[in-house]
């Protein structure tokens, strides 16, 4: 026991988890001999859960250590968490796990399942040769519990939403479909319409997997373009006035269309690009009596969609009929849609939500409202109550900046885009029906959940009938997490894009994890599809999930994980007023190391000039921020706070970080120095 007296007191989140034999494990230089390795492996397992169930477990670890009896305790505001006892008796170890009455019970039952998991790897004779990495957090009864949640792939939707639509105004023709600044449409009028373009877009060699670009200001006409090339066989792209020459040039070049439908303000510069041809010209030429629409087939391509690729290139997103109607019935099912609904139509046409907003509602024989695009993207109270909108997809920013009485008509606010915090579900609370949903573009409708004001927590995301949710090792796909876990969520089912198309080399999204093939006991594997979010979530044993935030907001100071929504979640508790708060690393002017920021948005677009009067609004906005340290350990407190008008948003409606950046990064030490609060002694770490 000669090397014990050595973990005396030893934090462990300094013990280094990279790639390592567990035959040299070592807490100090020296190699430690194999009995009290296995202790500190057992250590270790704390430290990981630490990571896993870091809203329960301490910030402040360490080991004591007397003679062959070893402690290890967490901590958290100075109350203790968790404990580990172990005991050595000969070649025996007990092991005694402890909780405060507080702990959740699950997570409890789980942590201590995954240290009796680790330690019986560790005695395993393959632990010779084994590294920590390698190391499964997950027992087998939580294995089995995460299969029964997740061993039937919810079923596809075959029917094309085209035909949907169709039946619709079959049943119902003189309902109002379409209700647009410019004028409306009953359900038979906007099916008549797609049919006579749709006849016209064959004879100018339309067919199957053919991308049509869809090039309108916002308009009745869009969902009257995009049915017309769904039932001609072909795929449409929607392409936004707001996206500049450069980018759609680039996005055309992916697939080089043979035309574009274009309504009545497309830019001369589009003739450039692509051939185009005025959807209204289609009409005056064609009549459909004898009209043959082409077989269809669920896995042809439906979509086109582009997002920012790594390459500098954009990256296409291809969503077969498939995908697009899955995607559909679940949202219409969550929302309760049906032929009261009013969609409100909020997003650019260059993004996932405008095709939901447009196509959802109109399948479950709705109304869609389309404003101008002004309207439409800052959800304009005069304009949501002129077209009698009741249904709305909205960007927590964006909602936050909106007065719940300022629209009447509004019934059912979807949120979705970016974490929903605690803030803006009270600020809605009583007056709308919320409902909380995630999904990137690759898998629009991954999770959903009708808010509960009262018992929400920030990020919660729900689940989905229309697809399975598995989280594993943010570092390696094939383990696992156990169930409250973090780590990173992977999607499976058929809301699923099909593939990525582009230029030049695009990472491949899509993986087939060793555990997912094995199956587990009364499980048999499988062989299928599961996308990579890059998001961290924390998944509870019903299934429903709590989003966490990307993996690349996870930053590191001072050698410590730290989550920016995690931030600005304490931040906004503390604040004596409800404003928008983003944390962000910048590295101010002149200054070569990255710190850790606030921008407060004060609701003033004098907000960053100096003076008495800035400081005092922001002290007395601030005061509370002094018991962070209470909550927070260090290196979450941010090391300066500071004051803009408003947060910056993308054309989505999301926090534009890189703008955000770029305005710390533009001030130097001294200026952001001027800017920092008085009332924060200890906290305003730059100097």
């Amino acid at each position: 026991m000669a090397h014990s007296q050595a973990l005396t007191r030893h934090e462990l989140n300094t013990i280094d988890l990279s790639p390592t034999p567990l035959n040299n494990v070592s807490v100090e230089p020296r190699s430690l001999s194999a009995t009290p390795e296995l202790l500190v492996a057992a250590a270790w397992s704390i430290a990981e859960a630490r990571w896993f169930y870091r809203d329960e477990v301490s910030f402040c670890a360490m080991i004591d250590s007397t003679d062959s009896k070893f402690r290890v305790q967490s901590f958290q505001n100075q109350n203790t968490v968790i404990t580990l006892d172990c005991v050595l008796r000969g070649l025996v170890l007990q092991m005694t796990v402890g909780f405060s009455e507080d702990f959740e019970s699950d997570n409890a039952k789980t942590i201590r399942c995954a240290i009796q998991t680790l330690l019986l790897q560790l005695a395993s004779p393959e632990a010779e040769s084994m590294m920590l990495i390698d190391l499964d957090m997950i027992s087998e009864q939580d294995l089995v519990e995460t299969w029964m949640r997740n061993s039937t792939v919810p079923p596809a939707v075959k029917t094309p939403v085209h035909r949907s639509i169709q039946l619709k105004a079959r049943e119902q023709q003189e309902a109002e479909a379409v209700c647009a600044r410019d004028g409306s449409f009953t359900y038979k009028e906007l099916d008549d319409l797609a049919t006579r373009v749709a006849a016209g877009l064959l004879r100018m060699g339309v067919k199957p997997n053919v991308v049509v670009p869809l090039y309108f200001e916002k308009s009745k006409w869009m969902p009257v373009a995009i049915l017309a090339v769904l039932k001609a066989g072909g795929a449409f792209l929607q392409l936004a006035r707001s996206v500049p020459r450069g980018r759609t040039e680039a996005i055309l070049s992916v697939d080089k269309p043979p035309f574009a439908l274009v309504g009545q303000a497309a830019p001369s510069w589009l003739r450039d690009i692509v051939p185009t041809y005025r959807l209204h010209e289609l009409l005056v030429q064609e009549d459909t009596p004898n009209c043959v629409f082409p077989e269809y087939s669920p896995d042809q391509d439906a979509v086109r969609l582009f997002t920012s690729g790594s390459t500098g290139w954009p990256k296409g997103i291809v969503w077969t009929h498939e995908t697009l109607a899955s995607n559909c019935k679940d949202i219409k099912d969550r929302l309760s849609m049906g032929p009261k609904t009013r969609q409100f139509q909020t997003a650019s046409y260059e993004f996932d939500v405008s095709m939901m907003e447009t196509i959802a509602v109109l399948v479950s024989g709705g109304c869609l409202c389309i404003p101008f695009e002004d309207e439409g993207i800052n959800c304009s109270p005069l304009a949501l109550e002129a077209l009698q909108g009741n249904t709305v997809y909205l960007t927590p920013t964006i909602a936050r900046s909106l007065d719940p009485d300022s629209v009447p008509t509004l019934k059912h606010l979807a949120l979705e885009g970016e974490i929903l915090p605690k803030d803006v579900v009270l600020r809605w609370a009583g007056k709308v029906t919320m409902y909380n949903f995630y999904g990137p573009a690759e898998g629009p409708h991954a999770a959903s959940c009708v808010i509960d004001p009262e018992s929400f927590c920030t990020g919660f995301a729900g689940s989905s009938s229309a697809s399975l949710r598995w989280v594993v090792n943010p570092h390696n796909h094939n383990q696992l997490a156990p169930p409250g876990a973090i780590g990173e969520l992977l999607i499976e089912g058929p809301i699923l894009m099909d593939r990525y198309v582009g230029h030049g080399v695009i990472p491949h999204p899509f993986v087939t994890p060793t555990w997912l093939q094995c199956g587990c006991t009364g499980f048999p594997g499988r062989q299928s599809r599961l996308y990579k979010t890059g998001d961290l979530v924390r998944c509870n044993r019903d299934g429903e999930i709590v989003i966490l935030g990307r993996k690349d907001t996870q930053v590191q100071i001072c050698a410590e994980r730290v989550e920016l929504a995690e931030v600005e979640h304490h931040i906004r508790k503390l604040l004596t007023e409800m404003v928008d708060v983003v944390a962000e690393i910048i590295t101010p002017v002149g200054h070569g190391m990255p710190v850790l920021a606030a921008f407060l948005a004060v609701g003033n677009e004098t907000a960053l000039c100096t003076g008495t009067g800035r400081q005092v609004t922001l002290q007395t906005l601030t005061k509370g921020l002094g018991a962070l340290a209470e909550h927070v350990p260090q290196t979450f407190i941010p090391a300066v706070y500071i004051a803009v008008g408003k947060i910056p948003v993308t054309a989505a409606g999301k926090t534009n970080r890189p703008k955000l950046r770029e305005l710390g990064g533009s001030m130097t030490l001294d200026e952001i120095a001027q800017l920092h609060l008085s009332s924060l002694e200890g906290h305003v770490l730059l100097n």
